[in-house]
């Protein structure tokens, strides 16, 4: 009798153990991969919210370089005014008419425009006088007479930078002050 006692418990057991084991194990990994998908899909409307919300303002900016002289070359406006995280057109017109009178625009760090002039011209022509340097945030080819060219970019971070012309000779008498505000 004992032994049929025992072999009863133990089919008890058995079951009770199958039944807990099926039914913890099966919805737990049904539980995690629903939440798991649930995770993905909120994290992924979170993506997209915030690549719509980085829509940035679009500001147009047409900025002259003009004189015939080398006395006379300026940029003109000489102060631009934009706001932080917008989205930058800047249209560079180069109506300079000497021969001779080329023109870039080049935003660096302020302060820097000095030396950013002089390694231009180690730069070369090939390089649109510009050199490789961290402090160069932006910048547009040589323009010759009587030629444009737009540019697009994202402001960078508030504070002051300067905008200068690297062609040899050019700095410092083209040199203009951008404002991110």
């Amino acid at each position: 009798m004992e032994s049929t006692v025992l072999n009863s418990m133990k089919k008890i057991i058995f079951i009770i153990c199958s039944v807990v084991l099926t039914s913890c194990g099966g919805s737990t990994e049904k539980s995690d991969n629903s939440s798991q998908t649930e995770k993905t899909s909120q994290t992924k409307v979170k993506a997209e919210a915030t690549e719509k919300e980085v829509e940035r303002e679009l500001v147009e900016i047409t900025l002259i370089a003009k004189g015939e002289t080398m006395t006379e070359i300026a940029f003109e406006p000489k102060t631009l005014t934009i706001p932080k995280n917008s989205k930058v057109r800047l249209t560079l017109k180069n109506e300079s008419v000497m021969a001779g009178m080329l023109h870039n625009f080049v935003l660096v760090a302020l302060g820097s425009g000095q030396e950013i002039a002089t390694a231009g011209i180690a730069a070369g022509e090939a390089n649109s006088f510009v050199p490789k340097d961290n402090r160069v945030i932006v910048n547009t080819k040589v323009l010759k007479m009587g030629e444009e060219t737009t540019i697009e970019f994202n402001s960078p971070e508030a504070g002051s930078y300067h905008y200068i012309c690297t062609f040899p000779g050019h700095y410092p008498n083209m040199i203009g002050r951008m404002n991110v505000q």
